[in-house]
């Protein structure tokens, strides 16, 4: 996609996270947890990368994005604050990756709501913020 056709500034990082499809009506996870990455995120979405090896990896991708009931839910925490998030979405595309030996697949998200949107924006200023300890640095100059 061109990216000056996006909504928003896409922002790379590798952030570990847990997904899992978690029920609307009964609040229930229905799969997972399985281990993945978010590789890039902006406050509309995300695109996550997933490891091959998950049994049922199709099924997270299928009955998220068919059944309205479903979504996908999307922990981590956030490096530079220690906060933990608990994002929700449903994917909208999902490609394999594939890089020398590493086989896995990369899932487009878009994030459910304004409070997703707000959360995910908290993570990009994590990201982003500038170390406090590289504001202080003191160098000897003699």
């Amino acid at each position: 996609m061109n990216t000056e056709l996006r909504r928003s500034k896409r922002y790379n990082d590798f952030l570990a996270v847990s997904v899992s499809v978690r029920s609307d009506a009964t609040g229930e996870r229905e799969i997972g947890p399985f281990a993945g990455r978010i590789i890039n995120i902006s406050r509309y979405g995300a695109c996550l990368l997933m490891p091959l090896g998950i049994p049922d990896t199709y099924k997270v991708y299928s009955s998220t994005s068919t059944n309205n009931s479903l979504h996908l839910e999307i922990q981590g925490n956030m490096p530079a604050a220690f906060d933990d998030f608990n994002l929700s979405g449903h994917p909208i595309w999902m490609d394999p990756f594939v890089l020398d030996d590493i086989r896995a697949f990369k899932m487009g998200v878009e994030f459910r709501s304004g409070a997703d949107s707000q959360q995910s924006g908290d993570i990009i200023d994590s990201m982003t913020a500038e170390s406090i300890a590289d504001l202080f640095i003191i160098t000897d100059d003699k």
